[in-house]
């Protein structure tokens, strides 16, 4: 990605920008109750500016990934196939990974940005509880640490699994290519069982991290609501940094049952080069590309 990590520095950016923006979302509209009832309308303006704000950045960036990144597939692939076919690898095993190669580029424009987007509404969210309420802040970060140790454990299991699944989708042009009614009725069923471990082990992560969220979720709320001197926004706020939190927790699996995925496809994919080497490659191409322009 070496070639384009100016470009891809800019939208990181401005997800960043967005990702602060909707974090102040919860505490702006706290304010927005409390103006209104006080009758003071003025404290209605924080959240249509950092809304409108996001809105105006987040079109944008949106119109620019699309760009950027169909970009980055085609050299990335185009630099796969080649490379691959020189080095004698079967033109099945290419294709195969000419089409895993995809989830690099996909990695760097969704799973990312996810992220980051994850990271700064889990910890951007627990700093802000802690401001509201050392207790309730204390109560939310208590959920981190068995979630990484489940996490854990799940890594290991979603590495297996990818594995088992990359191995089987090498063998899928050559098996559609025999024509032969069993080995293909064999092929996919052999897919469905890797991408139902695949399923499985997820849900079994997501719902253990759900349960510890109910009584996370449950005690924030009863404290906030016997604290003496709270405003109504205030609870508000709270409530809605607790779900912000628990929300971006929900996408831990996701994060971990990819980047275990990439790892596989890596491998896979530096046939016949490095990552690095092949990154070095179009960092040439590209900058002689400018130079001849």
């Amino acid at each position: 990605m070496r070639p384009f990590r100016s470009r891809i520095t800019l939208t990181y950016g401005l997800i960043f920008i967005e990702d602060l923006l909707e974090l102040s979302y919860p505490w702006a509209t706290g304010l927005a109750i409390d103006g209104l009832i006080a009758h003071q309308y003025i404290w209605i303006a924080p959240i249509i500016v950092a809304w409108t704000c996001r809105g105006a950045i987040g079109c944008f960036r949106q119109m620019y990934d699309t760009r950027l990144y169909t970009t980055i597939y085609n050299t990335i692939v185009t630099a796969t196939i080649l490379r691959q076919r020189s080095a004698g690898v079967r033109t099945s095993d290419v294709a195969a990974r000419s089409s895993m190669s995809r989830d690099f580029v996909t990695f760097f424009e969704r799973d990312i940005p996810t992220i980051l987007t994850s990271v700064v509404g889990i910890l951007g969210s627990a700093v802000i509880l802690f401001f509201y309420d050392v207790m309730i802040g204390a109560i939310t970060a208590s959920l981190f640490l068995p979630v990484y140790l489940i996490n854990r454990g799940y890594s290991r299991r979603s590495a297996l699994f990818n594995k088992g699944l990359n191995d089987q989708l090498e063998h899928e042009v050559d098996l559609i290519d025999s024509n032969d009614p069993t080995r293909v009725r064999q092929h996919f069923t052999a897919l469905r069982d890797w991408r139902i471990k695949l399923s499985d082990a997820a849900a079994i992560n997501w719902t253990l991290i759900e349960i510890m969220s109910i009584f996370v979720f449950m005690a924030v709320i009863m404290r906030a609501t016997f604290l003496p001197t709270t405003e109504t926004g205030d609870i508000f706020a709270i409530l809605v940094y607790v779900w912000r939190l628990m929300e971006n927790l929900d996408h831990v699996p996701e994060i971990v049952q990819q980047l275990t995925r990439l790892q596989d496809i890596r491998r896979r994919i530096e046939a016949g080069a490095s990552i690095e080497a092949v990154g070095a490659e179009i960092e040439k191409a590209h900058e002689h590309t400018a130079a001849e322009m």
